[in-house]
């Protein structure tokens, strides 16, 4: 198996973690991680199957879903917190 293949995947994850705006991370993550991750490996894997093979969006969801499961509770903590934030700064004002 080539080890190139990975590299969508990967792509899409750091894409999804790190650049997509708060908003659409919330739109993202209402979805079920599993189903969000298929969505976009298929997508993925239809796009790059002529440049790396048919086994790129296998990878890729080999990737993404352990990935977005990670990225979706960092997500929810950091809502939580915020909330907690904003709770306590409205009770001690």
């Amino acid at each position: 198996m080539n080890p190139l293949v990975i590299v969508p995947g990967c792509a899409v994850l750091l894409l999804v973690c790190f650049e997509l705006p708060h908003k659409i991370k919330a739109y993202l993550f209402m979805l079920p991680t599993w189903i969000s991750s298929s969505i976009i490996s298929v997508i993925v894997g239809s796009l790059g199957q002529g440049v790396l093979g048919p086994m790129t969006g296998f990878a890729t969801e080999l990737i993404l879903f352990p990935g977005l499961t990670l990225a979706k509770m960092h997500f929810n903590w950091v809502e939580k917190r915020a909330e907690s934030k904003e709770f306590t700064k409205s009770i001690t004002i």
